[in-house]
């Protein structure tokens, strides 16, 4: 290769992970109003400016080492109060160093009213390592007035730190020499300084330095410097002056003790503990020294696990913990609000301010939440013990209905109450009772309501039912304000039109009879029809169009006209079940509705009859297409319908189980498709979900979730996973009704019926008048461990017309978690590296997500044809008209197999912009916005897991035969022995493994995937393979668009488990001046725990399952009607029909095909061996094993399930690769090489436990005809050591009646590559880039001959790393992504050309 002459550039990102400090700056008020905020996360230091919530700052200030607190003193000279400068000295410590800084702020203006804040933290000086861990740090003043530090230690001992000399002056030990598990300073000087010891004993030992000869505890610099000559002799001087005195013994707590907080006077101490308790201690810091002292406390139970952290006021005590709540109590040891917003192993840190009464939050999850507080939260709470909201901005109106708020009497069966409410604008609520009367309530300012009554549809009949359309929806040329309908007992409908809003007047109204009585039970308006229709629904699911004619022309004067009603349709549920929700689109005439019971119902719903054009006016209409239980079997509560083109609508639903559906139904295919699910845990029944008016069209993009959990009403944030409002009303069976404004956080009102009175509960302010909370300043991310990621390749971000987008800039990561979640990260260049992040999903049952894999790129089997030119322009066809999936393959625990379909429906749009302007923008430094990028998502494709009730007798045999397969292996090589004790080995530990272990603890541990299409077909195949940690190694198939599994073939033998797998195909031409492909060929390469390195050659396999595949109607064989499983219950947790028992009986006389036909290929397919196929549904394995190509006889329909799988044995097997566990591997082409012999050269790479990274090459090739060359099968290849010339060894395959070569070479090995195991690793041919737990990212150069050399490595964030991607962006630039406990970006760059050279 060309030597390099330049330098490399390593730069890495923000760190998305755990936040681990918190601190308050406060600034002087012409600064801000509002105090900054100080965040620790990883080895950085966020700042943020909570006027704004942005992140103004981020500053790397350690390498490698997690940052665990933070502390500033008092702004310093120059911070008056029309300054413009502001100083503070900021202590920073994490492990076993502490840091000083400088942070300083400057004020300027831009213009008068636009001021602008520079902030710069400069380093000061960096203490000695100290040998034990640092617990806690405190500024301390001495007699002169300057600043030291008292910083407490794991072993129980303080040091006193000289900032302005930089030495140690004073070290005292305790007289309780133990380990700690936390410490707490409290004073600012010496003599005043008080230490709270949580000890591993459960006890808090409180202690302070005394003087052992009662002199002053502090000399000034003079006398301190003349005591002593040296560092050394001024620590033995003070420490021969003081001492550790106990002062008190804290004793009550049950488990580790992991936060201590003091008051501010020092009189109080609040600790938390892994008893799941906080205890609140009275103590006296005048008091004198002694040891027999035991102070009781208050205790606090209220959390469901561990408590990590604390703060103490003189009105509150607010806890965290790891069940992710936030607890504030009262000083009296009560409850007064819970917080849980947080998701994973808890909240961490919490921190109030009185001064601001802002309460913030942050956890495992990466998210920072903010609260705000009542300023005088304990007096308000005790005069209003109910009061469960802090916010005293909610007005609360307690009314009953007119004819109940002058009588006196008590209700019995025949007295008025409220049946039905319904918002319509902030001041104004509809409200229908049981007497059939209507009235309107116009809610003031001052907590007063005027009641207007309208009308009385009928005496003594109940209003069952209501519906309110108002003007703000559909444009109204009658004048008409609201337009209410209400369904009756008695089986009638009315429409009333309401004119005017301060002083409702009657419009009209007129009746009809709608149906029988006691049978009305739904009236529903619907948006995108406007007020010319209605909609009424009876139980047994038949759903009634009415048309209103000229209501212009009806009065109140005549209320009982019907000629203005007629039945335009009538729509008949197939599932006879009572229909609760409705919405249609009048572009695509489709009705969508959903049904008491999850279901979902499509209904045609031509133009020409809702024009009152076609003849079929007042005919029932039956359904176009269904969903059988998209929520399962609770009820749906809301339908939305968006057009996305002119033959596709998506439709989104909301449920009784707590989700958001999205579903797909187009013209064409006439079925509707399961898209995507979002699970809102925190609400188990989804009214309505909101978002904003400018992406009406767009049902994904939804901000805000209105709904019930248990008997309280919430409304939730989608975006900051954040509760904006929680009000107390008894549940959803009561009359309820809400309304969101456009900022719901401080425009919402709820109301809703408790015995005869009306609570109304209304929080509506001015978007200017005040600072909305709750906020979430730092993204949120996954909850635990990532243990795996994946770029999303950046060709999804070239457009239509070849021309790269804007989105070139940024990188989008999919990540899988120990929670079971999937998220999709945006990375971007910038302030904020992490700019989005959305949950895909998570696997069933929340199994840990293991592994993941991206598959693109379609590789195209052609048939056999004579011509060669036919073959060219089919490839040509090909290779213009087809659209290739983007799949995302997740694997996990329980065997959990998830596939992922990319959406990316609004990059045409942007494809849609002319060339000049998508130039401009770009050279503009065009940034999309987070709205913009947010359009890249997955959808929900397909889940394959075991069934629940499967047999380990089955995996008993499978393990024999596998055993006895690796015995056969092990007999065709020369060392007997050594081998024959590793089957004995193998075959013990099987057998012990099994008597011990059932099946439902495997788990898929890799995976790697492909997609194979047929030239001309619609069919597309993605060809999985998984490793499983019962050491099994299999080949799979996913049939699209059908989502049909299928298991090809199992790669034994196996003798321990595989953690990572990659695979290679290369395209195989004839050797011609045309360059026709004739295929390709398809490789797995696999690293296990045992360090072996096999290669499997999957080609035969693959073309045999898809020539056998042409012979069935696979449409035929599945219903494609699924949903992911919650986990919740009943919903989506059904079990789906095999393939075995999915024939229906043949009626008697019936000349029709079973499901199972067979008819012949349409192909011609060169013979190959059979290859057995075991069939799954989505959800469910069959527990049958089939041949598809076998018939049982000449004329036959049926399928022969006897035959098994098909069995692979590798080509190569490289043996002790590593000493240890092969943790991960990575293969690519080497695009540049000298050897022309050989067609393709490809690099694999791989890492393991014994810290060593290895590195081999193989190559490809179509030799020329040799009558000396010699054909090496699988059947007679010896698996070789490294030591052993691998140059002879070739293995030859069949092509089509070719042959392929396939020649290993170039070994070598870097035996300390890392200091700890290995645990990702990468390459593109040229750089290699590798992570381990030694937490550092190291770059290398593969060099002439395999050779590694390192040229580079950078200290991540990441504690504890799991895996490592990357992606060139442009030659000679990387970015690398680094996952484990959190995630970050690394930036590689190399200033020169840089050519591998193999």
């Amino acid at each position: 290769m060309d030597k390099i002459h330049s330098e490399w550039l390593l730069h890495s990102s923000q760190y998305l992970g755990e936040i681990s400090a918190l601190c308050f700056l406060h600034l002087p008020s012409h600064f801000h109003s509002l105090p900054y905020l100080l965040a620790g996360s990883g080895s950085q230091v966020l700042l943020y400016d909570l006027e704004s919530a942005k992140l103004k700052k981020s500053f790397q200030v350690f390498e490698g080492i997690r940052l665990h607190g933070i502390i500033c003193n008092e702004p310093g000279p120059g911070s008056g109060s029309v300054s413009t400068t502001a100083a503070f000295k900021v202590g920073l410590y994490g492990e076993k160093k502490v840091k000083l800084f400088d942070l300083t702020f400057d004020l300027s203006r831009k213009s008068q009213n636009q001021p602008e804040v520079h902030v710069n933290l400069s380093f000061v000086q960096s203490l000695p390592r100290f040998s034990h861990w640092v617990f806690d740090v405190s500024f301390l003043k001495d007699c002169e007035g300057s600043h030291c530090l008292a910083i407490g230690c794991s072993d129980n001992s303080i040091r006193v730190w000289d900032i302005s000399n930089s030495t140690v002056i004073l070290q005292v030990q305790s007289p309780e020499k133990c380990l700690l598990y936390s410490m707490r300073l409290w004073g600012d000087n010496l003599e005043a300084l008080r230490i709270a010891s949580g000890t591993i004993y459960n006890e808090i030992i409180v202690w302070k330095v005394d003087s052992q000869y009662g002199a002053p505890l502090f000399t000034g610099e003079e006398d301190h410097t003349n005591m002593c000559s040296s560092a050394s002799e001024c620590v033995k001087v003070h420490h021969l002056q003081y001492k550790a005195v106990n002062m008190f013994r804290l004793i009550g707590h049950e488990g580790s003790i992991f936060r201590i907080e003091w008051s501010s006077s020092g009189s109080k101490l609040v600790s938390v503990s892994d008893d799941r308790s906080a205890r609140i201690w009275a103590v006296d810091a005048e008091q004198k020294a002694s040891d027999s002292i035991e102070v009781v406390s208050s205790v606090l139970y209220g959390h469901n696990a561990r408590v990590w952290d604390c703060c103490l006021t003189d009105s509150i005590i607010i806890t965290a913990g790891e069940d992710c709540t936030c607890r504030v109590w009262g000083t009296d040891g009560k409850q007064l609000k819970m917080i849980k917003e947080h998701v994973g192993r808890g909240i961490w840190r919490c921190l109030y301010d009185p001064i601001s009464s802002l309460l913030v939050t942050a956890g495992f999850d990466s998210a920072i939440k903010v609260h705000e507080l009542c300023a005088s939260l304990s007096k308000s709470l005790q005069a209003h013990p109910e009061a469960k909201g802090f916010n005293d901005r909610i007005e609360v109106f307690n009314v009953k209905i007119p004819n109940l708020s002058e009588s006196t009497v008590f209700m019995d069966s025949k007295s008025e109450y409220v049946r039905c409410l319904c918002f319509t604008r902030k001041d104004s609520l509809y409200v229908a009772t049981n007497h059939g009367y209507l009235y309107h309530a116009k809610l003031s300012n001052t907590s007063s309501v005027k009641w207007t009554k309208l009308v009385q549809v009928s005496e003594g009949v109940p209003v069952i039912c209501m519906d309110l359309l108002s003007n703000n929806v559909s444009e109204d040329p009658c004048g008409i304000d609201d337009w209410v309908a209400l369904g009756d007992g008695k089986g009638n409908m009315t429409v009333v039109g309401v004119v005017g809003d301060g002083s409702p007047e009657l419009g009209f109204t007129f009746t009809w009879s709608a149906g029988i009585e006691r049978q009305l039970l739904g009236t529903y308006w619907c948006r995108s029809l406007g007020y010319r229709f209605v909609f009424t629904a009876d139980p047994r699911g038949i759903l009634k169009l009415w048309q209103l004619h000229d209501p212009s022309l009806s009065v109140h004067r005549e209320p009982w006209r019907t000629n203005n009603v007629s039945l335009v349709a009538e729509f008949s549920s197939c599932f006879g079940v009572r229909i609760m929700c409705l919405d249609a689109s009048f572009e695509n005439e489709v009705l969508v509705c959903g049904d008491l019971r999850g279901n979902l119902i499509l209904f045609p719903l031509s133009s020409d009859l809702l024009l009152g054009t076609s003849a079929a006016s007042g005919g029932k209409i039956s359904p176009q297409n269904y969903f059988k239980g998209a929520h399962g079997i609770s009820t749906v509560s809301s339908i939305s319908v968006a057009r996305l083109s002119s033959n596709k609508i998506e439709i989104r639903s909301t449920g009784g189980d707590g989700c958001i559906c999205y579903l797909d139904y187009g013209s064409d295919e006439e079925k509707m498709e399961f898209i995507g699910m979002k699970q809102v845990k925190e609400l188990s029944l989804i009214q309505s979900v909101s978002s904003d008016k400018n992406s009406d069209d767009d049902l994904a993009s939804c901000n805000y979730a209105a709904g019930f959990a248990s008997a309280d009403f919430i409304i939730w944030n989608l975006i900051t996973e954040a509760k904006v409002t929680q009000i107390s009303c008894g549940g959803w069976r009561r009359p309820h009704s809400y309304l969101l404004g456009d900022i719901p956080e401080i425009k919402n009102c709820f109301a809703y019926v408790k015995d005869e009175v009306i609570y109304i509960h209304r929080h509506w302010i001015p978007k200017t008048e005040k600072k909305m909370f709750p906020q979430n300043l730092h993204m949120q991310f996954h909850g635990r461990e990532i243990h795996t990621l994946s770029f999303v390749s950046e060709n999804l971000q070239v457009g239509a017309n070849g021309k790269k987008s804007p989105y070139d800039k940024s990188s989008w990561i999919a990540t899988g978690c120990e929670d079971g979640t999937v998220r999709l990260t945006r990375y971007s260049p910038g302030v904020e590296n992490w700019s989005a992040s959305k949950l895909l999903g998570e696997h069933v049952g929340g199994s840990a997500v293991k592994s993941i894999c991206c598959a693109s790129e379609i590789h195209v089997i052609y048939s056999v044809v004579n011509n060669i030119h036919e073959k060219i322009n089919r490839q040509k066809a090909d290779s213009e008209g087809k659209e290739n999936p983007f799949l995302l393959i997740s694997v996990g625990a329980k065997r959990v197999l998830t596939s992922w379909l990319l959406r990316n429906r609004k990059m045409d749009k942007v494809n849609e912009t002319p060339d000049e302007q998508n130039h401009d923008r770009v050279g503009n430094d065009y940034e999309p916005s987070v709205s913009e990028s947010s359009s890249l998502s997955f959808q929900w494709l397909s889940t394959d897991m075991p069934t629940k009730n499967s047999s380990i007798h089955g995996k008993t045999k499978e393990i024999e035969k596998m055993v006895g397969i690796t015995r056969n292996f092990a007999s065709m090589n020369g060392d007997a022995k050594t081998e024959s004790n590793f089957v004995e080995s193998r075959e013990t530990d099987s057998k012990s493994r099994l008597e011990v272990t059932y099946e439902d603890d495997w788990r898929y541990l890799a995976v790697t995937a492909f997609l194979v299409k047929f030239s001309g077909s619609r069919l597309t195949v993605c060809f999985v393979v998984v490793a499983c940690s019962d050491a099994t190694l299999a080949l799979r198939a996913l049939i699209l668009p059908h989502r049909l599994w299928f298991d090809v073939a199992l790669l034994v033998p196996m003798s321990s488990p595989v953690l990572a797998l990659q695979h290679v195909i290369v395209p195989v031409h004839l050797p011609s001046k045309e360059d026709v492909q004739i295929g390709s060929a398809y490789f797995v390469i696999s690293g296990a725990t045992d360090g072996s390195i096999a290669l499997w050659d999957l080609t035969e396999s693959v073309e045999a399952f898809m020539r056998q595949l042409s012979t069935l109607h696979l449409e035929k064989l599945i219903d494609c009607q699924k949903r992911p499983q919650t986990g919740r219950g009943s919903q989506g947790g059904r079990w789906w029909r095999t393939l075995s028992s999915a024939r229906p009986k043949k009626k008697p006389g019936s000349n029709s095909s079973t499901l199972n036909d067979v008819e012949g290929a349409d192909c011609n397919f060169p013979d190959h061996t059979t290859c057995g196929l075991s069939t799954k549904s989505n959800d469910k394995e069959s527990t049958t094993v089939q041949s598809i190509d076998n018939a049982s006889g000449p004329g036959s329909n049926t399928v022969d399930f006897g035959s098994e799988i098909c069995e692979i044995q590798p080509i190569h097997v490289l043996k002790n690769a590593h000493k240890s566990g092969v943790n991960c591997l990575h293969v690519s082409e080497i695009r540049n090489f000298q050897n022309t012999d050989y067609g393709k050269q490809f690099s694999v790479v791989s890492g393991g436990d014994d810290q060593a990274i290895h590195c081999f090459g193989f190559d490809l090739s179509i030799p020329s005809s040799d009558p000396y060359s010699k054909i090496i099968t699988p059947a007679v290849i010896k698996p070789i050591t490294e030591s052993e010339n691998v140059k002879k060894s070739i293995y030859f395959g069949p092509k089509q009646n070719q042959y392929y070569r396939i020649r290993p070479f170039n070994h070598y090995r870097v035996s300390s590559a890392h200091s700890s195991a290995i645990k990702g690793i990468w390459t593109d041919g040229i750089w290699v880039f590798s992570t381990g737990l030694d937490q550092r990212v190291r770059c290398w150069i593969l060099e002439e001959h395999g050779k590694l050399t390192e040229h580079a490595h950078l200290v991540i964030s990441v504690p504890e790393p799991e895996a490592l991607d990357a992606r060139a962006c442009s030659r000679n630039q990387y970015q690398i992504a680094v996952a484990g406990r959190g995630m970050q970006m690394v930036e590689f760059s190399a200033t020169d050309n840089v050519d591998g050279g193999q």
